[in-house]
C-alpha cells in the first residue's frame, strides 16, 4: 500500500483512512500501541485482555468454592505425609 496523507486535528487526533483500517482489519474500538522509532510514528494493533473487577459477593463465591471438607484436608495431609 502506498503512503496515505492524514492531518492531525486541533486536539492531536488523526483519522486512519478506511483503506488502512481495512488492510489491517481494524474496527471501531480496537486499540493501538503508538511508538516513536527513529523519528517515525509507528502504530501497531494491541492485544487487550478483559479484566474483571471482583466485588465482595464474587470474592465470597471464590472463598466458598475453595473451602475444603475435613475429609479432603485429611486426604491431602495423608498424601503429603503430614
Amino acid at each position: 500500500m502506498e503512503g496515505v496523507l492524514v492531518q492531525i486535528g486541533k486536539r492531536g487526533q488523526l483519522t486512519l483512512p478506511a483503506e488502512v483500517r481495512r488492510a489491517l482489519g481494524l474496527k471501531p474500538g480496537d486499540a493501538l500501541v503508538v511508538r516513536v522509532e527513529k523519528g517515525r510514528v509507528v502504530l501497531e494493533p494491541a492485544v487487550v485482555l478483559p479484566v474483571e473487577i471482583y466485588d465482595e459477593a464474587r470474592l465470597k463465591e471464590f472463598e466458598e468454592a475453595a473451602r475444603l471438607e475435613p475429609e479432603e484436608v485429611e486426604e491431602i495431609r495423608r498424601r503429603w505425609g503430614l
